[in-house]
């Protein structure tokens, strides 16, 4: 449990969360059982009292099979233009990572985001339950991320093509913070 998130990425989770629980007849008490939280806890969280950790966040997202940014925002699905002032920002307490959403709307087959990398050398791959196809772009910064076997060292201008299920390592090297975009199908954020 985290106490905190930023205003930003915690606008509109509580009343996602029982909107999508409440759409598929869940109880709090069987939605805790699903991703090993107290029914106590999913209650404050739905009323904006306390915000889940990114692992419970990505536990939610699977148990109700939508991406991460749907919990957290309420998207506009009809609206095919993000503008730059009005991206949704996910920074999370302790996090290394800022996620920026480019794309729009949670009915898509592909989405787009910028992750800010400030802390050098953490390992941030987190384990997928489909498969995805990814790309990313690095806009500034060094890379280095491993895939298949193979360790690459991308740089500013280098983009790299892979499937989520083979990737074992993400991580920024270096002391300037690492700034990427990401195109990932299907969603999984």
């Amino acid at each position: 449990m985290t106490d905190g998130a930023t205003d930003t990425a915690g606008l509109g989770l509580g009343k996602q969360l029982r909107s999508l629980r409440e759409k598929r007849g869940m109880s709090l008490r069987a939605l805790a059982s699903r991703v090993d939280v107290t029914a106590s806890f999913l209650s404050q969280v739905e009323r904006g009292l306390c915000s889940p950790s990114l692992a419970t966040l990505r536990q939610l997202a699977q148990v109700f099979e939508v991406p991460v940014f749907q919990l957290l925002v309420e998207f506009e699905v009809d609206r095919p233009v993000v503008r730059s002032d009005e991206r949704v920002t996910i920074e999370l307490p302790h996090a290394p990572v800022v996620y920026e959403l480019l794309s729009s709307g949670a009915a898509r087959r592909i989405e787009m985001f910028t992750m800010l990398i400030r802390v050098p050398n953490v390992n941030l791959v987190r384990r997928l339950s489909t498969p995805t196809e990814e790309c990313l772009h690095i806009l500034s910064g060094t890379l280095s991320i491993e895939f298949a076997g193979e360790t690459h060292i991308l740089q500013a201008g280098d983009s790299v093509t892979y499937e989520g299920m083979s990737l074992t390592s993400l991580m920024a090297l270096g002391d300037e913070e690492l700034h990427m975009i990401a195109a990932v199908t299907p969603p999984s954020f």
